[in-house]
């Protein structure tokens, strides 16, 4: 083999083992795992029989070896270097650049602990892993026993890796928050059981209600960070599946990171759904008709073991909802008696308009009196027992084995009805099935919401757009997306900046803002400020956690278009093309 070709299967290598590293950390949740794998895969990589990864201990200000490769025992967690130019790594973090070393005999500035000598470490390379603040996490080094030159793109290789253990760091860190938020959700549920046995019915709606309130505020909160995380992942992502279309083993990987972030942008989806945050589209919908069409989806998917009934009644009302979501809490009421019924059952679905009075709202505190279309399934499975009934709804409560269900399903129809200005109940007695009936409301003279063609293919434009978010990673990618759409763009991360922009003399054709924003202003606001200065401006807003800003009781303010979070290139690019033609 020539020594070009020699290189090209190194450099092959090395790519496949950060392609292969950035798989395994995005399935992985164990911070230790991830960079004990890092510096395995690390050292694989450049062949080498040592490598490790040092953590900065601000207090301490030295840097910790905490995962390593090929270390005999009392060097990993153990060993410390002084975060100066004393050691090669401590070089590497003062500075900021990659520390070569080719033969550390021939540096007598350092001040090497005992276990270099002891594993015979001759040359090594060290380099910053960066932080998710202006504080870098700590160093990579790699160490091998006897000398070597080290070539560039040894060097790149390096750096490459050390970026990518620098996003999965900061990801599990994110993970390991969010587990936080779910202990915390979990304890509020807990709290409530115990006020179970301690307040009067009335006043434990009360408190029911205002758990809910907060843990929707809490999940909408951790929604709207993942979905911001996700935007750039799916974005990115495409961008990586199409440049390694050609090389098989790659596009699987990249394949696999694509359906791993939809996964995460459906969960987001559903926790939107409980905290009543996302951005609904209501309108004018026959429910007979889209329960029946749910119900051709649902007969494939139930199987056979399973008789679905409709009764639907022939005068009910068009219901003012957004049929999608409509659609989806259909499906999950139905899963949900599937699986209630592991031998087989019927399941029945019901339409009829209905009139909740002043009787049953004294009951039933959250509802409201009205006329209202009805929707109920019916499941003859074996039932919920009375002492859990009144917890189906909670978040994460499930009764399901583990990895069988998530807790969200009854949660986001919960959510979907409640920011629907509707009404849920749920009625079951063990051993004789289980009917969950939601009341919508009719439509009486509701506008309809605005809504967008799915044009073919991805277009682009010549126009200039303004591109306001802050978040550093999501509006350098957005940028860049809109670039290679053929647009023009400028960029501003707050409002005063995106101010300071329109009231220059440079051409502006669509504001594209973000609702959630450092100052006074948000996206609604900064809109309305810019409009007035350009009244021809065309205006698209995003959001990973529409607020009542551009939402009001849960429905879109008319002509508004909102790009939820995350979206995909052919999402971005086909709502830029409304928005200016609108």
């Amino acid at each position: 083999m020539t020594d070009a070709a020699a290189q090209v299967q190194k450099l092959l290598r090395q790519q496949a083992a950060i392609a292969k590293f950035g798989s395994f950390a995005l399935r992985e949740r164990d911070l230790m795992k991830i960079l004990t794998e890092a510096a395995r895969a690390c050292a694989a990589g450049l062949s080498v029989p040592f490598s490790k990864v040092c953590q900065y201990r601000v207090e301490q200000n030295d840097l910790l070896i905490v995962a390593g490769h090929g270390w005999q025992d009392g060097v990993i967690g153990c060993v410390v270097s002084r975060a100066d130019a004393s050691s090669p790594q401590g070089r590497a973090f003062v500075t900021g650049k990659p520390s070569i070393s080719g033969d550390l005999r021939k540096d007598p500035g350092f001040d090497l602990p005992p276990f270099y000598a002891a594993h015979g470490i001759v040359s090594t390379i060290d380099v910053i892993i960066k932080g998710s603040d202006e504080q870098p996490y700590g160093i990579l080094e790699i160490d091998n026993d006897h000398q070597h030159d080290y070539d560039q793109y040894d060097i790149n290789f390096l750096t490459g890796f050390a970026n990518v253990l620098a996003e999965a760091v900061s990801t599990a860190s994110r993970g390991a928050a969010l587990q936080v938020t779910v202990d915390r959700m979990k304890a509020i549920v807990e709290e409530k059981d115990r006020l179970l046995h301690e307040k009067d019915a009335a006043h434990l709606q009360l408190r029911q209600a205002q758990k809910m309130e907060a843990v929707g505020q809490l999940t909408g909160g951790v929604a709207h960070d993942l979905n911001n995380i996700l935007t750039v992942i799916i974005g990115t992502i495409e961008i990586l599946a199409d440049a390694v279309a050609d090389r098989p083993a790659l596009a699987a990987v990249a394949k696999m990171i694509d359906e791993a972030a939809a996964r995460g942008a459906d969960l987001t989806q559903r926790l939107l759904a409980f905290a009543r945050k996302q951005p609904l589209q209501p309108r004018e919908v026959d429910v007979n008709s889209l329960v029946i069409q749910a119900a051709n989806l649902l007969r494939p998917t139930l199987g056979e073991p399973i008789e679905i009934h409709m009764k639907l009644a022939a005068d009910t009302s068009h219901a003012m909802i957004d049929p999608s979501q409509l659609n989806n809490a259909i499906i999950n009421l139905a899963l949900n008696g599937r699986d209630a019924m592991p031998d087989g059952g019927e399941l029945i679905i019901e339409t009829a308009n209905a009139e909740l009075d002043d009787s049953y709202v004294s009951m039933n505190g959250d509802a409201t009196a009205g006329k209202y279309v009805m929707v109920a399934v019916t499941d003859s499975g074996h039932g919920i027992p009375a002492s859990i009934l009144e917890h189906v709804f909670e978040p994460f409560f499930t009764t399901k084995d583990v990895d069988k269900g998530s807790g969200l399903g009854l949660s986001m129809v919960y959510g979907f009805v409640k920011q629907s200005n509707g009404h849920i109940k749920i009625y079951s007695e063990e051993g004789h099935g289980t009917t969950v009936r939601i009341y919508l409301p009719q439509a009486i003279g509701v506008a309809p919401a605005v809504e967008v063609a799915n044009a073919e293919g991805v277009e682009g434009g010549h126009e200039t757009i303004l591109v306001v978010e802050d978040d550093d990673l999501v509006r350098s990618f957005v940028v860049g997306q809109i670039k290679s759409l053929g647009y023009a763009t400028l960029a501003a991360i707050n409002a005063a900046e995106a101010l300071a922009v329109i009231e220059s003399p440079r051409e502006i054709d669509l504001l594209f803002t973000d609702m959630i924003m450092p100052g006074s202003m948000n996206g609604r606001q900064l809109a309305d400020a810019a409009l007035q200065r350009r009244a021809a401006l065309k205006v698209l807003f995003t959001s990973g956690y529409s607020q009542e800003t551009i939402i009001h009781h849960g429905h879109l303010d008319e002509g508004v278009l909102l790009l939820a979070k995350p979206y995909r290139t052919s999402d971005l690019a086909r709502m830029i093309r409304a928005a200016l033609a609108a």
